[in-house]
């Protein structure tokens, strides 16, 4: 089977990449950010990281496994390619906040970042770009770590505090299999973490059968 090409059809800023670090060896220390250099000019062989943590928690919230019979290039361009859809809209989500009783209209957003080493490339549209470029040139990743951010807000105009969820996962491909580890980083999980394993496996899905390819199956999930 050939390559597929995806389409990412939303425009994302293109300003210089941000990275985010994690200190691995403190998980709820939480992350911080800062700007990052024009990676685009970097080359590949510069980036052996790019996909991979160099650490990962050993304590997981969620795991699964999907089964799949395309050539996993394909897989894992639309990996990609369900993610920055995920990350284009809000998505309505009925939350609890401290100072108003009962639940609240609002929604959530998606911030995604693929690893690199001790920390994580934000997954813009220039980024997604590279990572197919690396897909294409230099093959498939054998494992691949993501980090999670959903935002929450209420949708009544006001400014509330709302805490937000954060999730680190690590897939791991084997000829017709992928293995989904999950860790919750921080947050209270007004999306749990095998809510969240549906959600990625739906995007993925969508966009496997928008290129008329067979769809994943779920084979196991477990949660704690």
């Amino acid at each position: 089977m050939g390559r597929v090409s995806f389409t990412f059809r939303a425009e994302l800023s293109r300003s210089w990449f941000r990275i985010e670090l994690l200190i691995v060896n403190k998980f709820h220390s939480g992350p911080a950010w800062h700007s990052g250099p024009d990676i685009l000019n970097e080359s590949l062989d510069d980036d052996p990281w790019l996909g991979t943590l160099e650490r990962f928690p050993t304590v997981y919230h969620a795991r699964a496994s999907w089964l799949y019979d395309i050539n996993t290039e394909s897989l894992q361009k639309a990996i990609f390619a369900g993610l920055h859809s995920l990350a284009q809209g809000k998505k309505s989500l009925e939350i609890t906040v401290a100072d108003i009783p009962g639940y609240q209209s609002g929604g959530v957003v998606f911030k995604f970042g693929v690893g690199n080493k001790d920390g994580f490339d934000i997954l813009d549209e220039n980024e997604v770009k590279r990572v197919i470029q690396r897909i294409e040139e230099k093959g498939t990743f054998d494992t691949l770590d993501l980090v999670f951010h959903l935002h929450y807000s209420v949708d009544d105009g006001k400014r509330h505090k709302v805490h937000q969820d954060q999730y680190l996962a690590r897939l791991t491909f084997q000829p017709g299999r992928v293995e989904l580890l999950l860790h919750h980083l921080k947050g209270v999980r007004r999306i749990s973490p095998d809510e969240l394993v549906r959600m990625l496996l739906s995007a993925t899905n969508h966009e496997l059968s928008r290129n008329k390819y067979s769809e994943l199956e779920l084979e196991s999930l477990s949660s704690t």
